[in-house]
């Protein structure tokens, strides 16, 4: 025959559980608290670097946020509010994408010259060297440019 169990609750390890589960999130604050305190220190430091590396990103942030404020008003009220908020997230996000743009530019750069290669440079002489006006002055007075046309 089969025995049926019934399930039953072990409350020591529910506890435990449960004690260890707060203590998790607990740990989880603190260091997402701290993360924050000091990227809100850092936030003016990774604005200015910010604008020194590209000062267009902040532009089009702003430029985002206005048209996002005009096209769908609750939205941009909302990610208005959320960029005060969230300060130091939204400059070190901004900072990161500056960084990531001179990135791209300079290895397009560096693709670029390997394609297409490297300018040379060149000096600019400002007088013909005098044998070369000679045989041009020389070729022009022996050639007949009729002469051809009457040859069989």
């Amino acid at each position: 025959m089969l025995e049926r169990r019934g399930f039953g609750f072990n409350t020591q390890n529910t506890i435990v559980s449960i004690v260890f589960l707060v203590l998790a999130f607990f740990a989880l604050f603190w260091i997402a608290r701290s993360i924050f305190t000091i990227l809100s220190w850092l936030a003016p430091i990774f604005l200015i670097f910010t604008l020194i590396i590209n000062y267009r990103i902040v532009l089009n942030y702003g430029k985002w946020l206005w048209n996002l404020l005009q096209n769908n008003t609750l939205m941009g009220i909302l990610a208005s509010i959320l960029t005060v908020v969230g300060f130091p997230v939204v400059c070190f996000l901004l900072f990161g994408r500056a960084l990531l743009y001179r990135k791209a530019k300079e290895l397009e750069k560096a693709y670029g010259e390997e394609t297409y290669g490297n300018y040379t440079e060149y000096e600019i002489i400002d007088e013909e060297p005098l044998e070369l006006k000679q045989i041009e002055k020389e070729a022009r007075k022996d050639e007949d440019p009729y002469r051809g046309l009457f040859e069989n």
